[in-house]
């Protein structure tokens, strides 16, 4: 099941039950559904229905990290519950590290961009790029 069929299964729910997040969660699904329409009036794909939802996240967290009143805190880390409740599960650093090993063995890539457009292709929005830039550091020194 795709995220955006998840996050309207998940819409569904709470709206059906009243729920505090029911405009939220619309709000969610009409950005999602913006980027598609952004770009030439088509369906959003999925990576960038992941990208809109991680980037949902990280503005929450980082109005958190700002504000001090605990009522909208605790609005905002419902937001992010909901929105992490629909996201596949990210990438492993293992399979990181196995995906680098095939594709470049003990061979050092020409430079890190090499590497981590790979990762990239490869695995999309499933990947944590900091971590991932992270361990090409690591494996490859570069």
């Amino acid at each position: 099941m795709s995220v955006v069929e998840k996050l309207k299964n998940e819409s569904m729910k709470i709206r059906r039950d009243r729920g505090k997040l029911a405009s939220f969660s619309v709000y969610v699904l009409s950005e999602i559904e913006n980027v598609g329409k952004n770009a030439g009036n088509r369906e959003t794909t999925e990576d960038e229905a992941i990208s809109v939802i991680k980037k949902l996240i990280d503005k929450n967290k980082s109005v958190i990290s700002v504000i001090k009143d605990e009522n909208k805190i605790a609005v905002l880390q419902s937001e992010i519950s909901l929105l992490e409740s629909v996201l596949p599960e990210l990438t492993s650093e293992d399979d990181v590290r196995i995906y680098l090993l095939h594709e470049f063995g003990q061979e050092k890539p020409s430079n890190k961009g090499v590497a981590m457009k790979a990762l990239k292709t490869k695995f999309g929005s499933l990947i944590d790029m900091k971590i991932a830039g992270a361990i090409v550091t690591e494996m490859y020194g570069v």
